[in-house]
């Protein structure tokens, strides 16, 4: 198998080998900042997710003529505009702590930056580059929460819909292998892939949300599917975590593009790449 064929595997292994190099260094300067910006990310996706799940609840409580008897004991005996008033302002409580957790986010990037740079060979000169570390910080700590957050909604649906999970697991799979096929075999898609990675990650994320809602579609007509709100549940689910995904690929990017950088800045005592 010749270079041009080994590219891009390589290049990938190697951006997520010089992530993992990056963020044992940040841990090594700033460990608190970069566990309490990745709680912060995390914590927001959770509250985000169930701030999805709530209205949707309302709607369905809407559309209901009593208050649906599946619901837990303590909520059955309320009255439906109570609850359906109760479960509104719980949707914006939880979307204002959603925002504070972004906050939280924010401040503990900007000083775990600033700790990298104290950190740094040349702490005086570096300062001028706060703005950069900032974002490099808060971009590693973001990528974290979502590789968590995917993980965990990964383990969620092999619960509740596990042959969903094998379709996404499989398309995943095979469309990635296409895609390098594709890139090493022709000069245009490597073009294309070079000047657009954001344009063909989105539409590769994309593509996998349609076909697990297709499944979704066949499993209904033709096969034996689950519960309707578990069906319900898990596209959710999967939409959000391709999403997470798609920003993650988004911060890796990043960093890989302003690797030189980063080194100069923060990594010049053990540099990374």
């Amino acid at each position: 198998m010749s270079r041009d064929v080994k590219a891009l595997q390589y290049r990938i292994l190697s951006a997520l080998l010089w992530c993992v190099c990056l963020g044992q260094h940040l841990m090594s300067i700033a460990p608190r900042a970069v566990l309490m910006a990745h709680t912060a990310h995390f914590c927001a996706q959770v509250l985000l997710i169930t701030t999805y799940f709530l209205p949707i609840k309302i709607v369905i409580l809407l559309g209901s003529e009593t208050v649906p008897a599946y619901l837990p004991a303590p909520l059955k005996g309320l009255d439906q505009t109570a609850l359906i008033i109760g479960l509104g302002l719980l949707t914006v409580i939880l979307y204002a702590f959603y925002l504070g957790a972004g906050f939280m986010a924010s401040r503990y990037s900007r000083a775990g930056a600033r700790a990298l740079i104290d950190g740094g060979a040349e702490p005086a000169r570096l300062k001028t580059q706060l703005a950069l570390a900032a974002r490099t910080f808060s971009r590693f700590a973001r990528g974290l929460s979502d590789a968590m957050f995917t993980l965990i909604v990964f383990c969620v649906l092999l619960y509740l819909y596990p042959s969903l999970l094998a379709i996404g697991l499989a398309y995943s799979v095979l469309a990635a292998a296409v895609l390098i096929g594709l890139n090493n075999r022709s000069q245009r898609v490597q073009a294309v892939l070079s000047r657009h990675p954001l344009t063909v990650a989105d539409a590769f994320y994309s593509m996998g949300f349609l076909a697990a809602f297709a499944f979704i579609i066949v499993d209904f007509l033709c096969l034996t599917p689950p519960h309707l709100y578990i069906a319900l549940i898990a596209l959710i689910l999967i939409r959000q975590s391709l999403s997470r995904l798609k920003v993650l690929t988004q911060d890796i990017l990043y960093l890989n593009t302003h690797a030189p950088s980063i080194n100069r800045m923060f990594l010049a005592l053990h540099p990374t790449r």
